[in-house]
């Protein structure tokens, strides 16, 4: 088989070298090469724009390919990034849509380019490269489900950090403290202290007719401050619950994004699979069909002979 490789053109042998061409015989590489086309990008090149309309498939031969989206924050958030061997691009040639991501050289890259209805004519007379394509792409849909889903649980709290006031950021550490264990402590502590003075310390160890304290019983100038601190607390939870409020509105809303998006990419993969299976055994019934026929016109040479 290597000695039959080696005979072949050059663009057959690189073909050879693809993962997605590896089952293919050296006369279908031959075949192949025909239909294919050589590209180079020089680095930080474009190769295709999201959006733009689906014109073939690209196989990286050298050089390395990022694939990246533009998210709703006008950032750009890299998919993946392509090395010699990997394919792209596959999606709009399926479907003959646009582009549902954009592609930039990283280096200086050379590609291979097979024209939709050539990439869409070897899925049909190779199934077993069809079922590798399927398999991939389900493999990409995982692993970009995968980090829109960390994106959103991170962008949720960047988001709402980013339009926090002064005012808000301190009003949070005062709820957070406040709803701790050790301002309870804390605050408990200092209640039995002042009761104690006043109570103890003071009455009996101070000068005059009723010793010397400051807030004797019943504690009136105590129970002034502690409604002053309720008073003052209770705004500053309330403005803290709101915010955690609408934290939660918006991590729900990205959750259904997700799933939203996930469920559609994965309804887009069931027609897509639907679309090329059903091709398969279109070409499979002609296959049988002419099959049939030349049986029946050999059964014919037969009774004639």
């Amino acid at each position: 088989m290597s000695a039959e490789i080696n005979n072949l053109s050059e663009e057959a042998q690189s073909l050879a070298r693809v993962p997605l061409f590896k089952r293919l015989e050296p006369h279908e590489l031959e075949h192949l090469a025909e239909d294919v086309d050589q590209v180079n990008y020089k680095a930080g090149e474009t190769i295709f724009n999201e959006h733009d309309l689906g014109d073939g498939l690209y196989v990286v031969e050298s050089g390395s390919v990022r694939i990246w989206v533009i998210d709703e924050d006008v950032n750009e958030v890299t998919l993946a990034e392509l090395k010699p061997g990997d394919f792209f691009g596959e999606l709009a040639v399926l479907d003959r849509g646009e582009r549902s991501s954009s592609a930039t050289a990283i280096t200086d890259t050379h590609l291979h380019k097979l024209s939709s209805d050539a990439f869409q004519q070897f899925l049909i007379d190779h199934p077993d490269a069809a079922v590798d394509v399927i398999c991939e792409i389900a493999a990409r849909m995982r692993q970009t489900n995968q980090l829109v889903s960390k994106r959103v649980s991170r962008n949720v709290n960047t988001e709402m950090e980013r339009q926090y006031t002064l005012g808000e950021r301190v009003a949070d550490k005062v709820a957070s403290f406040g709803g701790s264990w050790t301002f309870i402590f804390l605050y408990g502590g200092a209640l039995l202290l002042w009761i104690a003075a006043n109570t103890f310390v003071l009455a009996y160890y101070g000068r005059g007719e009723n010793g010397a304290q400051f807030d004797p019983y019943p504690y009136i100038l105590l129970n002034l401050m502690l409604s002053m601190t309720a008073a003052m607390q209770a705004p500053i939870i309330m403005m803290s619950q709101k915010r955690l409020e609408a934290k939660d509105r918006l991590r729900s809303e990205n959750d259904y994004r997700v799933n939203l998006k996930a469920e559609l990419e994965i309804r887009h993969l069931h027609e897509k699979m639907d679309h090329l299976i059903s091709r398969q055994w279109q070409r499979l019934a002609e296959i049988q069909q002419m099959q049939l026929e030349t049986m029946h016109e050999l059964a014919r040479g037969g009774r004639k002979s």
